[in-house]
């Protein structure tokens, strides 16, 4: 079939969910963004428009864009006698810690595989996707891209050579998060990351993180919350949220199973088991937690979503 265009959507994402910084990511079902790929003639040239949330604020240069990134290495990959038009319509605000700039790299990936015909497994995928993360955050990291591509619930189990681990979550499993107007870039919140970790804290770390992916064997929410503990990563950044230690204290009192930074932030992510627990509840009380010191927020309840997928051809 020779395609003039295709269209694929990415959910939205969130990274570390406490311990397992680069190596746990989340698919959400509540926010996506949407690429839409054309062939053109124009040998070789990418061209990138942009529209939706945020979008005044993304480069259309396409070695500065994340899915600009990912086209250019795809085509150059593919020896394709050809240039692509990308169009991004941005459902997940940038620098919201919500997998942004993966939602748009995962989509276009996806995009322009299809539309070329290159039949790349989900590793290459995830692999051309993870180049679009150095537009936002210097180098190329998995975690997100792999959420938005495999979706559900993925582990990095090595970086190099590449390889995820996909898991399906408890069926009770909801996140409530709220959205903070707190402008972070990515690169700022990786650049006041520690350069050492003490063993202690690595031990502390390892062993939430294992305790999280228990949970999930288990089919316990109450034990994966207890694997969101981060005593490297969240306090490194803390500074950065106003009022982080007073929403996350206000979401567990209202019954949240654990609470952490999602990705780089500002958002906010808490773990809810529908079960007990009404996630639109703790998503309210963190934004009020927030208003009382002075920042306005959105609340977001999301479920585990699916990975990125073809929503048009022609």
């Amino acid at each position: 079939m020779n395609l003039s265009l295709v269209e694929a959507a990415a959910p939205a994402t969130s990274a570390n969910l406490g311990a397992g910084f680069d190596v746990f990511g989340v698919a959400l079902n509540a926010l996506s963004d949407k690429v839409l790929v054309e062939k053109t003639m124009d040998e070789g040239v990418v061209e990138i428009r942009v529209e939706g949330e945020g979008a005044e604020d993304i480069p259309r240069e396409p070695e500065k864009n994340t899915a600009g990134i990912v086209a250019k290495e795809l085509l150059k990959a593919s020896g394709k006698r050809c240039g692509l038009r990308i169009k991004i319509n941005k459902g997940i605000r940038p620098g919201s810690g919500l997998g942004s700039s993966a939602a748009s790299a995962a989509a276009a990936a996806v995009a322009i595989n299809d539309l070329l015909g290159l039949n790349l497994s989900p590793i290459q995928l995830i692999k051309f996707a993870a180049l679009g993360e150095i537009a936002s955050a210097g180098s190329p990291h998995a975690d997100n891209v792999s959420a938005a591509i495999l979706g559900d619930f993925i582990v990095i189990t090595s970086r190099d050579p590449l390889d995820v681990l996909r898991l399906k979550l408890p069926a009770n499993v909801e996140f409530a998060i709220v959205l903070p107007e707190i402008k972070i870039n990515t690169s700022l919140a990786r650049s006041v990351l520690p350069k050492r970790v003490d063993l202690s804290s690595m031990v502390h770390n390892v062993g939430r993180a294992a305790t999280f992916v228990a949970g999930i064997a288990l089919n316990s929410v109450e034990i994966m919350g207890k694997g969101m503990i981060d005593i490297v990563v969240e306090p490194a950044r803390a500074h950065l949220i106003p009022g982080l230690s007073h929403v996350k204290e206000r979401a567990l009192k209202s019954g949240a199973a654990g609470v952490t930074i999602s990705g780089a932030g500002p958002s906010i992510i808490a773990l809810v088991n529908s079960e007990k627990t009404r996630a639109e509840e703790v998503a309210l009380a963190m934004k009020d937690a927030f208003e009382e010191v002075g920042v306005k927020s959105s609340p977001i309840c999301a479920k585990p979503g699916i990975g990125a997928r073809i929503i048009r051809r022609e």
